[in-house]
């Protein structure tokens, strides 16, 4: 078995909460980020006649990290988060930008922190905000294989440009 090739690290990556037109870009202040599913299912249950009904299973999704607060912003995301908590925004996370897949939907905000544990540090929070539903992923178009000789994309090129 060979090592996989697509997987990827986090960063240089985007992070924009809040509607198209007005999303606040949150990606230099992020440490890390993640989204992640919770799963929940429910027993399965044992009827009269011996047939057994299989639980029910869903999923709560959410995006939690770490982020630098930026307390000196009144336009910035800490004052949207103290101003409208348990607010819906939209979101989109690009967690690498060269590989390019993203995720998008639906985020209920909640209140940063605002402080830090010991003088001198720098000023963060620790965030988990719910995700709406489920989040739509895109995935990223197959990068160029590297190992393809030039002949196969001068074919290539030829064939895009002749359907032009």
């Amino acid at each position: 078995m060979t090592l996989p090739t697509t997987t990827t690290t986090l960063g240089p990556g985007l992070l924009t909460i809040g509607a198209t037109g007005t999303e606040i870009d949150v990606s230099c202040l992020v440490n890390n980020a993640l989204i992640s599913a919770e799963k929940d299912e429910s027993d399965a249950t044992t009827k009269l006649c011996g047939d057994v009904r299989a639980g029910t299973v869903t999923y709560t999704y959410s995006l939690s990290g770490n982020m630098d607060t930026d307390v000196g912003d009144a336009a910035g995301f800490f004052a949207l988060s103290q101003s409208a908590p348990g607010t819906q925004q939209s979101f989109v996370f690009t967690p690498n930008t060269e590989n390019g897949t993203s995720a998008a939907g639906t985020l209920t905000i909640d209140p940063l922190d605002f402080g830090a544990d010991e003088a001198g540090a720098d000023l963060t929070s620790d965030f988990e905000f719910t995700i709406v539903g489920k989040p739509v992923y895109t995935y990223a178009a197959p990068l160029p294989d590297p190992e393809a000789d030039e002949a196969d994309v001068e074919e290539r090129d030829a064939l895009s440009y002749a359907g032009n």
